[in-house]
């Protein structure tokens, strides 16, 4: 079920980067349809989902002990991820996720001189990591 994947994180990045805020119906919609493609579809064993969906909970809790240095719509957008993929399938995406925007941050950084301090979309990277493990 990779196409709902990618949709869920392609809408995410054009939320992502236009407007830096994702819509809670967009998180409500997807968190029902990754329920339920695997109540129904039994895509994936219900240990898979639950240790998905937690993985996701540890990074909301990161956002919310570093006053959302990780914002509240990643940590979101990851639980409905880890319940989409399920939580062994999420990992190679997130270290992907941060590897690639490590590298954008610091190329910003070096090369752009932007401020330490600038945000960035975080969705453009779990999109491409996903994609890239995908095709692994």
């Amino acid at each position: 079920m990779d196409w709902v994947e990618f949709v869920f994180l392609g809408i995410g990045t054009y939320f992502d980067i236009k407007d830096r805020e994702l819509p809670v119906k967009f998180f409500i919609l997807f968190g029902i349809v990754g329920i339920g493609m695997n109540l129904v579809g039994k895509y994936q064993s219900f240990q898979k989902v639950l240790m998905g969906g937690c993985m996701g909970v540890v990074f909301l809790a990161v956002g919310w002990i570093t006053k959302e240095a990780i914002g509240y719509g990643d940590g979101w957008g990851l639980v409905i991820l880890g319940i989409i993929k399920g939580g062994q399938e999420l990992i190679p995406v997130v270290f992907g996720a941060f590897l690639l925007g490590g590298i954008y941050g610091l190329w910003k950084l070096i090369v752009v001189r932007a401020s330490r301090y600038e945000t960035m979309p975080f969705y453009p990277f779990l999109l491409a990591a996903s994609v890239g493990v995908s095709l692994l």
